[in-house]
């Protein structure tokens, strides 16, 4: 979803999407799952280990590992968004896309996987055996 995000922002400020977003998809692919799967597992310890609902799931993902994914966020897009000073235009490119891409995932981490995820979990309880 956040690359899908940043390609559409991509093509709507700067009309194409060229060889920097093929780069971008590969590159930022690792980032972008890395947040989702710390949020996942801790997620998952709460409700396996610690038996939380979801949203107390959510809660507990979000309080051990939400600040650590602003903070890598913050760091990553502050690194690539140094790229855009290159005069190197798919340097400048590459590195605006993918802050906005990382800028993406934090959004999905953070508002769109947390709805999924207790969403996913209440139907789970109310399908038949």
């Amino acid at each position: 979803v956040p690359t899908i995000v940043a390609f559409g922002v991509w093509a709507i400020v700067v009309g194409e999407v060229g060889l920097a977003a093929a780069t971008v998809t590969a590159c930022s692919l690792g980032v972008v799952v890395d947040f989702t799967v710390h949020f996942l597992s801790k997620y998952l310890r709460a409700q396996r280990e610690q038996g939380k609902s979801p949203e107390d799931a959510v809660r507990y993902a979000l309080s051990t590992v939400g600040s650590a994914l602003w903070v890598t966020s913050l760091v990553l897009v502050a690194g690539f968004s140094a790229l855009a000073l290159s005069s190197f235009l798919m340097n400048a490119h590459f590195g605006l896309l993918v802050a906005i891409t990382v800028v993406a995932a934090l959004l999905a981490d953070f508002f769109l996987l947390p709805t999924l995820l207790m969403a996913v979990d209440r139907n789970r309880g109310k399908r038949p055996a």
